[in-house]
């Protein structure tokens, strides 16, 4: 879909960035398969590439995975309710008459100075209906969103602290975000699930591993 929205019958329906589904492809070519093709060609004199197939054929197996939770993930917006998908949450609506606010504030990204946009509805008791992250939605895409609303938009003019954002717009967090803890362990654990599945591809094919 070239454009931020399609307007149709039911509403209208947006789309996540299509760059999102053009960075999978790269990860998926620069990463997983040139090293499935070496394992590949070193497991060919002892008859191990199998397994290196093995784990091509399950990298491959991810990525359309990813490619139609992808392809599955849309918010409509009707003349009477805010249908989400989101990319692992099933489909939930609420009422249009539910809205008492919408905000689009640009927050400062954590690892640089640069800001994204989020758009942020809430109900009269300050929860969270919908919220359009600029990681995963462009910026045109949640105007298109707030003018199918309807309700007046809320434009603060200065940029905010992810920090900020969450205490001027409470309710609005997902339950992973402002846990630390939870954000390490998570590197941690996929760092260690890393280096195990190196260490175990080099001794299946009887490569050194120094001490």
């Amino acid at each position: 879909m070239a454009v931020a929205s399609e307007v149709q019958a039911s509403g209208v329906w947006l789309r996540p960035r299509r760059g999102l589904l053009w960075n999978g492809v790269l990860v998926l070519i620069i990463v997983p398969l040139p090293i499935v093709a070496t394992l590949v060609t070193l497991g060919v004199p002892d008859g191990t590439w199998p397994f290196a197939l093995i784990g091509g054929a399950i990298s491959i197996l991810v990525f359309f995975v990813g490619l139609y939770l992808f392809r599955t993930t849309y918010v409509v917006i009707s003349s009477t309710q805010i249908t989400e998908r989101g990319f692992f949450t099933r489909s939930a609506s609420t009422p249009i008459s539910a809205v008492s606010s919408v905000a689009l504030a640009h927050t400062f990204s954590t690892s640089s100075s640069e800001t994204i946009p989020q758009l942020i509805v809430r109900n009269d008791r300050g929860e969270r209906i919908l919220r359009m992250r600029g990681i995963f939605w462009t910026e045109k895409t949640m105007r298109a969103a707030a003018a199918a609303i309807g309700s007046p938009l809320e434009e603060p003019v200065d940029a905010i602290t992810p920090r900020q954002f969450f205490e001027q717009y409470s309710g609005s967090a997902y339950w992973f975000e402002n846990r630390r803890g939870l954000g390490v362990t998570i590197v941690v654990v996929i760092g260690l699930a890393c280096i195990g599945l190196v260490l175990g591809l080099m001794r299946l094919f009887g490569l050194p591993v120094a001490r």
